[in-house]
């Protein structure tokens, strides 16, 4: 399966994105803007995806609340991207630096290139940004500066660029080298296939009971995505990846009320994993749950911890109503949506335990109203025509 990323910026950095070259397993989703700012909007609205990607830090501290469960990078305004922005300035703008003004996230950065320089060099007129800084505030800056002795502003925020330049004034939009955009781009692609990596973890569940109804549960929520090992001698065993578990903790599956004690065990392959939960299950605690995870690391984990019922899902549920699905069926497809970013009409049949036709009946409502995309298709094992490719576009954390 593909590795999903959505892209939010403004046009021109998604026209930069567009060109760039990744391996065949990645996918990009553009989300453009006029206003960083609307990048918390986006947040609100993006579909399923393994990580979001932002063009800087603006819109990364705009949108970050809002993305508490997905992996999130933005391009970083390093001294790469100084040197380059000030080289151009000077030598196409003939200007010496102490003509120049600019605004900067991390004004230490360009400190330390300037200390590297002979003491003899001027210094431009510098501010400090922030996401809660007003923009009037900051063109102000630079319009103020011209009137004096400044001859050019370099600022990194495209829409006081743009009010600068109609205001007649001389103005250069920070630039980043499409080297440290893509650095920056594979520094998220390779954080979200070590996460994926890490979910795919073998997970065993010991619990410890005499209750049976426990087994009717584990039944009722698929084993939580994986299958009964043994139910014998007081203990249920359950095998499992580590990102079911941690699904199982978001949606309060793991276990009904009772006196359970649960070790769960994490590894890199079965053997190490049930090892794990042995030492889990066994540990002088009190604590109810226990993890033991791939590094030994010993951790108590409490069902207050974990919110079952998050706002992403309630507007996922009205999302998914409108289309005219049944509330018994928009539960089933949140909890499939949250483990399939891309998916076919077969695996979503086999998840529904329904016909195929009823999926395909579920699929249209739900492609008519734009809640699922065609992406692509795969060839089947067998004879037939290629099997569409579908992708969720909604919330699903």
């Amino acid at each position: 399966m593909s590795i999903h990323i959505a892209i939010v910026g403004s046009h021109e950095f998604l026209k930069t994105i567009r060109s760039l070259r990744t391996t065949e397993d990645v996918r990009f989703a553009y989300h453009p803007y006029e206003h960083p700012d609307e990048a918390a909007t986006i947040a609100q609205t993006l579909g399923s995806f393994d990580g979001v990607f932002f063009s800087g830090s603006f819109p990364f501290a705009y949108a970050t609340p809002h993305l508490t469960h997905k992996a999130a990078h933005h391009v970083v305004q390093d001294e790469t991207v100084l040197l380059t922005t000030l080289l151009y300035a000077t030598l196409t703008h003939s200007v010496s630096l102490d003509q120049v003004s600019i605004d900067l996230v991390d004004p230490e950065r360009l400190t330390s290139i300037l200390d590297s320089f002979p003491k003899e060099r001027g210094t431009p007129a510098v501010m400090r940004i922030h996401p809660e800084l007003a923009f009037e505030d900051v063109t102000a800056f630079h319009t103020s500066h011209q009137a004096g002795h400044t001859k050019l502003a370099i600022t990194s925020i495209e829409r006081v660029h743009h009010e600068l330049v109609r205001a007649g004034f001389n103005s250069q939009l920070m630039i980043e080298p499409t080297a440290t955009i893509k650095h920056h781009l594979d520094q998220l692609i390779q954080q979200v296939r070590q996460q994926l990596a890490d979910a795919a973890q073998f997970a065993i569940i010991r619990y410890a009971t005499d209750d049976m109804t426990l087994r009717d549960h584990l039944a009722s929520v698929r084993y939580l995505g994986g299958h009964l090992e043994s139910a014998e001698d007081r203990h249920i065993t359950v095998l499992t990846t580590k990102g079911e578990v941690m699904n199982a903790f978001g949606e309060d599956t793991l276990v009904p009320n009772g006196t359970y004690r649960i070790g769960i065990g994490y590894g890199t392959d079965y053997q190490q994993a049930d090892e794990h939960a042995q030492i889990a299950l066994s540990a002088a605690s009190k604590e109810r749950i226990r993890i033991v995870d791939d590094s030994k690391r010993l951790s108590f984990p409490t069902r207050d911890a974990h919110i079952p019922y998050r706002v992403t899902e309630q507007l996922a549920f009205d999302f998914i109503k409108q289309a005219g699905v049944s509330p018994v069926n928009i539960g089933k497809v949140l909890h499939f949506a949250k483990r399939k970013h891309e998916f076919t009409a077969k695996e979503l049949t086999d998840y529904l335990e329904v016909t195929r036709r009823t999926t395909e009946r579920l699929i249209k409502k739900l492609h008519d109203a734009r809640i699922v995309d065609v992406i692509g298709e795969e060839m089947s094992y067998g004879q037939g025509r290629p099997r569409a490719v579908y992708k969720f576009n909604f919330p699903t954390s």
